[in-house]
């Protein structure tokens, strides 16, 4: 048995072969082994994680604050400020232009210099301490009025909010002042209904370092309405908006039933601090046979109780 199985398998190695030389081919015992080859396999594309921090692109501008290190050499470290001329001043080193280099930058530049002349393969470090140059001033009715950083591309809306959004009783516009080219601070004002309430993107303007953003409070007036009505008080009314004795009134929750409306009072003191008091028909106003009186400022509105 075990030689027709030995015999069969020559037959078919060896017809095998055969035929492999008659195509031209080596036959499998002939062959060179496959030998292979490792390459390097392609990674998958990367994707890129968090943007990073606008800092790491951030240039150095005039009057930041630097605070440069070199490693084991604690005789070069130093905190420097920018001059106006956009230098500073190393030891060794001299004076080296930074304004506009960004801090990686400045590491390569100072790192070189040294190698050159004084230490060998010198580590440095920069680190910017203060971004004095790329500031801009919020102020007026926000809830966190000051000087914020401007790091990378910021809009209005994003410097209000590092502001800590808008305070009440805003006005109508935002202005912004910028210095100009040509030494002449601009003045931008900004429609607040349409950049806020009506998200107008056009108005969400980019700012630039040194703007001053100026949100204006609302300038207020005082009415007193005190006598026959609901709630007698002193109401505060915005100045652009005239206020008339019968919406003062209202304001105060409207007369009482023991109101003499036929005898109301309002007693204003004129610029020259003399006194004067008008007598209004307040049935007639209500029913449009009498014009409503505008009130001024520090008016104070009396309306008497009738006695029956």
């Amino acid at each position: 048995m075990k030689k027709r199985t030995l015999v069969a398998l020559g037959l078919i190695f060896g017809g095998a072969a055969a035929v492999a030389e008659q195509e031209g081919r080596k036959s499998p015992a002939e062959e060179q082994p496959v030998v292979l080859e490792a390459r390097p396999v392609a990674t998958a594309p990367q994707f890129p994680g968090p943007l990073s921090s606008p800092r790491s692109d951030y240039r150095i501008g005039r009057q930041d604050l630097l605070e440069i290190s070199v490693f084991d050499v604690e005789e070069l470290d130093q905190t420097v400020r920018v001059a106006d001329d956009g230098s500073i001043t190393m030891p060794l080193l001299g004076t080296l232009d930074v304004a506009g280099l960004t801090k990686t930058e400045l590491e390569q530049i100072i790192a070189k210099l040294l190698a050159e002349r004084y230490v060998r393969n010198p580590q440095v470090t920069v680190f910017v301490k203060e971004y004095t140059s790329k500031q801009i001033a919020v102020s007026g009715a926000v809830k966190k009025p000051g000087a914020y950083e401007m790091l990378g591309r910021k809009t209005l809306l994003e410097m209000i909010s590092l502001a800590g959004g808008l305070d009440k009783d805003i006005g109508k516009e935002i202005i912004i002042f910028r210095q100009g080219s040509n030494g002449v601070t601009e003045r931008i004002p900004v429609d607040l209904d349409r950049l806020v309430y009506g998200a107008d993107p056009s108005l969400n303007v980019a700012v630039a370092p040194n703007d001053i953003i100026y949100v204006p409070a609302v300038e207020k007036v005082r009415i007193f309405v005190s006598g026959a009505v609901k709630n007698p008080d002193l109401y505060e009314v915005p100045r652009d908006e005239p206020v008339t004795l019968l919406k003062a009134i209202t304001l105060a929750g409207g007369t009482t039933d023991r109101a003499a409306e036929k005898k109301v009072q309002i007693m204003r003191t004129e610029e020259d601090g003399s006194r004067v008091r008008f007598v209004v028909n307040l049935r007639l106003i209500k029913r449009g046979k009498a014009e409503d009186p505008i009130l001024h400022p520090d008016d104070i509105v009396l309306i008497p109780e009738a006695f029956f």
